[in-house]
């Protein structure tokens, strides 16, 4: 395996490499993959991420820690993009894999509950017997800025979701939530409420 690199980016833009990650296991499974942090970078705990052949991991720089996440940069060719302070429960998934040249940005400041996962593919193919042709092709993924995705939420491919919006708990986003401060939820999800957001705290008053 060749070519595959660490680097870290400075807030003047300057590219140095590095050879591993504190809190962070990666493995490499092809050729020339990258995994690429601006600083300040994300500190990770107990995490681990794996590459494909050209695959590409992107954080922007961050302030937040990511426990016990996994991510699969297993499409080749494919591009994972994450924004500044993603804010992770523990157990989420971000999944790019098994089909080549597939794309997961998720936006700045979202906020993902536990045992949520952001996928780009079903990993698997369905077949149509009659004609071979396989039916369930993967989709590129894009999240908006300062999304909440609450507990146990999946993000199917090839959904976009707006900005400022609230996936509810349990619900499966398997078409787009186009509508920007809204609330979606369900199985599939479906737009509840509109003309909302969301903060981080409660405030005093």
């Amino acid at each position: 395996m060749f070519g595959n690199r660490i680097y870290k980016i400075d807030k003047n833009g300057k590219k140095r490499r590095v050879f591993w990650i504190r809190g962070l296991r990666i493995k490499f499974h092809g050729h020339n993959a990258q995994v690429i942090l601006h600083e300040p970078v994300v500190r990770f705990r107990k995490s681990f991420m794996e590459l494909d052949d050209n695959a590409k991991v992107i954080f922007k720089s961050s302030k937040t820690k990511l426990r016990e996440m996994y991510i699969s940069a297993m499409s080749k060719g494919g591009t994972i993009e994450i924004g500044h302070d993603l804010l992770p429960n523990t157990n989420c998934r971000i999944l790019n894999y098994r089909e080549p040249n597939l794309h997961i940005k998720i936006g700045d400041c979202c906020m993902m509950g536990p045992n949520v996962i952001v996928q780009s593919s079903d990993a698997h193919p369905i077949i149509d017997v009659e004609t071979g042709k396989v039916i369930n092709r993967g989709a590129d993924v894009e999240i908006g800025d300062h999304v909440w995705m609450t507990t146990n939420v999946m993000v199917m491919k090839g959904v976009k979701i707006a900005k400022d919006c609230i996936i509810g708990a349990n619900s499966i986003v398997s078409k787009d939530c186009p509508e920007p401060n809204s609330i979606y939820a369900g199985t599939p999800a479906k737009l509840i409420k509109s003309g909302y957001n969301w903060d981080y705290h409660f405030s005093e008053k």
